[in-house]
This record gives structure tokens, sequence and C-alpha cells, in this order.
């Protein structure tokens, strides 16, 4: 039985780069995964992982912070030694050599971008010793980059599939690439192997298109004919959530696509795929704990607290102009309107800030006529804040949700009541139609993470045949 252990969105920072001061302190609280506990984070993953019984390890994209030279090459050091004891199978994203040319370095208040880059293709050789010179197959992109196929343990084919850039300069595949990848499955198939992908865009839009996670054009297509192909089981990565969705082609062929959420950001997940006689197995860990500053830190406590901060910093800033003015920056939202009318915004923020359950269900009710939340559930987490119940759903994104509720759950019935509001005022207001599919695929996209979907997020057994 061959398995392979799938990590994806390391993000590589090399704390050369900066971990102390004002600007490093916006660009770390304003993103989900961590920056400067990288490298502790990442090494305790692969000690971890040197300790499983699998067959290779694949790394889907995205393993540098954003493409400096420096962050590669101590990511590198850290390859080398897993490499001792498992075999590496990788492939490059986009952030590994910084498409947006943003590469950044922090000393004290100021961020300089005077920081040496890796190019889309010098990538290939730099990384060669892991996975490419394995190679039963390979194909050069126009950007210098690479997809190839290589064998794993007696009966397994991966398929590391490099989607950065198509013919009109969006993710995914020009036409000749994406015939060398059905070859390829194909040509596993012939040869009585398991095809099994990977690339770093999803195809498929896990819990809801307004995530915009499938961000690989004609996305959905390629889903199709790779189904029709033959090939069973993807595992992407990019969006930092970890998901489990199946997809049936309209020739009425299963094709499972996984998506791993960032190994240094929450839930930091280790996805293992093993194929023997009978079935194919998904399994999912989550990292425990790594070492930092000579002390064991709980992984997942830490990790979820870092989350939890990027929906808060607004919040706790909105006392202080300057500072709400810096950390809307740091998210990429224009603070013009926002600074401009701070007066209003202040007091509107420090009240949704304080906004109780109890408070807002009246409030909802108010306007729909009772209808929204029913008072069982009002009263049921009338304890907690508005803000506590958007962390958590935010979290259970993240987690591929850990914490499941039906549709008779309080809890559920509490969150889609007070989601499905703006759905029921834009309809009762006839607002456009456009607006209004906006505000359903809202509601149904906290029900997907509610609910957890139609598959267990973390693990999957699917018999053979």
């Amino acid at each position: 039985m061959a398995k392979i252990t799938f990590i994806t969105d390391t993000h590589y920072y090399s704390k050369t780069l900066g971990c102390e001061g004002e600007a490093y302190m916006l660009r770390s609280d304003s993103d989900q995964k961590c920056l400067g506990e990288t490298d502790e984070i990442i090494t305790s993953a692969f000690e971890h992982i040197k300790k499983t019984d699998c067959d290779a390890v694949a790394i889907i994209g995205d393993i540098s912070n954003d493409g400096e030279r420096v962050s590669h090459e101590e990511f590198r050091q850290r390859l080398y030694n897993l490499k001792k004891d498992k075999k590496i199978c990788l492939i490059t994203a986009t952030h590994d050599w910084c498409c947006d040319e943003n590469p950044r370095r922090f000393d004290g208040d100021k961020v300089y971008n005077d920081v040496p880059v890796m190019a889309s293709d010098e990538l290939y050789d730099f990384y060669s010793d892991f996975g490419f010179g394995d190679a039963v197959s390979s194909y050069k992109t126009h950007i210098g980059t690479y997809s190839y196929a290589v064998d794993i343990g007696d009966n397994i084919t991966l398929l590391a599939l490099n989607d950065d850039k198509n013919e009109v300069n969006h993710a995914g595949f020009v036409p000749e690439h994406f015939e060398w990848i059905k070859e390829q499955v194909k040509s596993a198939i012939k040869r009585g192997r398991v095809p099994v992908a990977m690339e770093h865009h999803p195809l498929y839009p896990h819990i809801s298109p307004l995530l915009k996670g499938s961000c690989v054009a004609k996305g959905m297509e390629f889903l199709d004919a790779l189904a029709d192909a033959g090939l069973q089981f993807i595992f992407v990565g990019h969006t930092h959530i970890q998901r489990i969705d199946e997809h049936i082609s309209p020739n009425g062929n299963r094709i499972f696509e996984i998506n791993v959420a960032s190994l240094v950001g929450y839930p930091a997940p280790m996805v293992t795929f093993s194929v023997d006689d009978n079935e194919f197995s998904v399994t999912t860990e989550f990292l425990k704990e790594f070492t930092m500053n000579g002390k064991t830190v709980d992984a997942q406590k830490y990790l979820k607290s870092h989350a939890e901060k990027l929906l808060s910093v607004v919040f706790d800033s909105a006392d202080d102009k300057k500072m709400l003015k810096k950390r809307l920056t740091a998210l990429g939202i224009n603070p013009k309107k926002i600074i401009d009318n701070y007066l209003i915004i202040k007091p509107l923020l420090n009240y949704i800030h304080n906004l109780d359950i109890k408070k807002a269900g009246r409030i909802i009710n108010a306007f729909t006529f009772g209808k929204a939340v029913p008072k069982s559930s009002v009263n049921t987490y009338s304890h907690k804040k508005v803000l506590d119940i958007v962390v958590e759903v935010f979290l259970s994104a993240l987690d591929g949700s850990i914490n499941k509720y039906g549709v008779n759950h309080e809890y559920y019935k509490l969150v889609q009541g007070a989601v499905s509001t703006p759905y029921r005022i834009g309809k009762k207001l006839r607002l456009n139609e456009k607006t209004v599919n906006t505000l359903k695929m809202l509601y149904e996209a906290t029900d997907e993470i509610l609910t957890g979907g139609k598959w267990d997020n973390h693990n999957l057994i699917i018999k053979r045949g």
C-alpha cells in the first residue's frame, strides 16, 4: 500500500527579513497564517512526518512567503534534512516567484522592497532534487516552471501540476499543457497505477463561489475533463481551508478535490492519501505542537489565536484613528472613506464590537417580524457576542467544520437566521437579481460551513472498483 502525505502553503519566511517593530506587527496581524514562526512550525511538522510510514511527502506550492531568495535557500535546507527519511515531491506556485512584485522586509516602522527574489524559470533547477529529477514525464510551461509525473510506491503515479499561468494570464493551463496532463492520467492507468494529482489552485469552488477559491480559468471544465480521463483524486491548496468535495462530470464520472489548508496557519493539517487493493483512503492529522524559544507550544491554540486576531484588530483599534488607518491599509482596505467619516465609524465599530446576541436577535427580529431567529436560539447563546460567533464560523471554514451543526441545532438556527436576514430584506425590497443572488449565496455558504457539507472534510474511505 502506497502512502503520500500532502502539505501546502508553507509560506516559509526568513527571520532575516525582520520579525520585530510596528511594520512587521501590522503585516503579521493582518494574515490568517503565521509569518515569523514558519521555521519552527515547519521544522516540527517535518519531524513528525519523519516518524510516519508515508512513502512520500508532496508539497502543493507557495512554499516561500513571497519568493524571497533567502527564504527559498533556508527552506531548501529543511527539505534536504527531511529527504534523509522521506521522498519529497513539490510544485511551486505564484508566491514562489513573487508574482505581485512586492517582496518585503521590515525594520522598525519601515517596509522595504529591496529583497532579492527567485524568478519563475530558476525554480526548476533550484528544486530539482525534490521530485523533478525522478519524473517519468515532464512538461515545461511558458514561464519556465514544470509539471511532472512521478511514480510513488508500487501503485501510485503522482501528477505534480504547475498551474501558474494560462494563455490569458490567469491561473490554469494552455491547451497543450492540459493535453499532456490527460495523457499522463491515461498512461498511469494503462500501466496499472492509480493517478493522483496535485496543483496549487482549486478547480472546484469549495464552500461557495463567493470565496473565489476557484481562480483557475475554466476550472470546472478542466475538472470534468480530468474526471472523464480517469482521475479520481486531486489535492489543492491556496485557499487555506480544509475541505473535501465531490464532483460528477456530465458523463457521470466522479472526482474528489481535497483542498488542504496551510501548514503554517490554523489548523495546520497533514493529509495522507493511501491506496490498497480494496480502497482509497484520505486521513488528516493536525500539528499538535512546535518548539519556539526552547519551549513547547500548543500548535492548535497558538494558530487559532493568531487567526482570531485577523478579525479583531480593526475593532480593537477603533479608538485610535492613526492605528485604525494603519490596520486597514495592512489588510488591503482603502482607509480613506472610513477615516474621512471617523466620527461616525468609531462609535459604530465600538457598538458592533460589544454587540451581544440578545440585542442582535432583538434587532433582527424587529426587521423580520420575529421570523428570522428563534427566541430559543437567542436565549441559548445570549451570553455570546456577535463577533464571537463570526470568529467561530471563520475558524470552522478554515478547519473543515471540526464542529458540525445539524439544521435543527439551536446554533445553526441562530447563525442561519441572522445570515438570512439580508436575503429576506433584499427580496422584500425587490433589489436587483445579482444582489439578491449574492445574499442567497452567503446564506448557502454558511450552511456549508456549519454542516460541513456532504463529506467528512478530514477522513474519507472510498471502495475501489
